[in-house]
């Protein structure tokens, strides 16, 4: 078996670059607010961004050949113009303060393509867990197969209820102090303050040791005998199309699905421009679990969904109340990352926004284990405002 995990020559831009405006979130947030985008780059302006070499999926509908050459091309300025620096056969210790006011601790360095398979019955070590929907893989693959660069928003977990990675990694990081960190900063919007550490040579060793061992307490210790040891947390599809790309490493952060700042958050469904009249027929006769159903006074539905089942279930069954729906009375679908938003797009005439629980963390390497994915959108690792940012680059051979 290859190294799972390892270092890698990872790009950061240099000293003369602003941070704050070269840092933007991850391009599945804010799906429908075009204007949080148009907002971004407005206070962006001409300075260099991560902005320029993603295509936020807001704007999806635009001509991919087009904006995918405009990344590709964005990508070429920024490396021949030597605004990167390179870090290189490094790790990046990341902590991110988060809304909650705790902070999340991430390793960023590549993941072997070889030992990752999104197929619902894989029993690959690194294994997704949530349904990968093959027609949304082309965009992203058009936008990767033509980029000279790779960014990640993806975040992968690893099963270390004793935390002996970020035990490790934290202990390492107060040797090297904060003026050595490689970069320190507040991120754009609400996305709080980040910190990256180099862990090279000695304390790169002292990862990898340390990543072998949680590895083979999770091949052990596995009892359904197809142990995932690493499951990816956000960024299915994205990790997806660098498979479909055909790439062999991909840079990702990983991060302990134990960590107290790590929660679960749901994903709501929200409808738009569709008839309401009948909502209350259509989940009754559906047998819809609804704990609770409210109309608004502009026009809109809440529906506030119970738990009454396998989450895996629940989300399949939301799925496809709201695909029938859609097809019976018209409209489209959208998924929204916190309740606030989900619930002031759903109060708006001819929308209908289904709130759902959250998942429990505890369940989900046993589940994928034993019952492959769940279905797609099944959750979020925390809050949209504390998605992983876009900052560091890898080549890509």
């Amino acid at each position: 078996m290859n190294r799972l995990f390892s270092r890698a020559d990872i790009l950061i831009p240099s000293s003369t670059v602003n941070m704050e405006k070269w840092s933007v979130i991850a391009c599945d947030q804010h799906t429908s607010e075009p204007e949080y985008w148009e907002e971004l780059r407005k206070n962006i302006g001409d300075e260099p961004s991560t902005l320029n070499m993603i295509l936020p999926e807001a704007f999806l509908g635009r001509d991919i050949v087009s904006e995918s050459g405009k990344i590709r091309e964005t990508m070429q300025e920024y490396l021949e113009s030597g605004i990167f620096r390179t870090i290189e056969n490094s790790f990046i210790y990341v902590e991110r303060s988060l809304s909650s006011g705790k902070t999340r601790k991430g390793l960023l360095g590549v993941i072997d393509l070889d030992e990752y398979n999104y197929a619902p019955d894989s029993k690959s070590l690194i294994r997704a867990t949530e349904g990968t929907v093959e027609d949304r893989l082309p965009p992203r693959v058009a936008i990767r197969s033509a980029a000279p660069l790779e960014l990640p928003h993806i975040m992968i977990f690893i099963n270390d209820p004793d935390d002996l990675l970020f035990s490790t990694c934290s202990e390492l990081s107060k040797s090297i102090g904060l003026s050595g960190a490689l970069y320190d900063f507040d991120l754009s919007a609400a996305g709080g303050h980040i910190t990256g550490y180099r862990f090279s040579g000695p304390a790169a060793d002292s990862v990898d040791s340390v990543i072998d061992t949680i590895t083979n307490n999770s091949l052990s210790d596995s009892p359904s005998g197809a142990p995932a040891v690493l499951a990816i947390g956000d960024g299915n599809h994205s990790l997806a199309s660098a498979k479909k790309c055909g790439d062999k490493y991909a840079l990702v952060e990983i991060v302990n699905i134990h960590d107290d700042a790590i929660s679960f958050e749901p994903i709501h469904r929200v409808l738009f421009s569709t008839d309401c009249s009948s909502i209350e027929k259509e989940v009754s006769e559906a047998g819809f679990p609804v704990g609770n159903l409210q109309r608004t006074e502009n026009g809109g539905v809440i529906i506030q969904v119970s738990s009454s089942e396998n989450y895996a279930a629940l989300i399949a069954q939301t799925e496809k109340f709201c695909t029938g729906y859609i097809r019976s009375h018209g409209g489209k679908i959208d998924y929204i990352h916190n309740d606030e938003t989900a619930i002031s797009l759903g109060s708006n005439a001819g929308c209908i926004a289904l709130l759902l629980p959250a998942l429990n963390k505890a369940e989900l390497f046993d589940s994928i284990a034993k019952n492959g994915p769940y279905p797609k959108k099944s959750f979020s690792i925390g809050l949209s405002d504390d998605k992983r940012y876009y900052l560091e680059c890898r080549r890509r051979p």
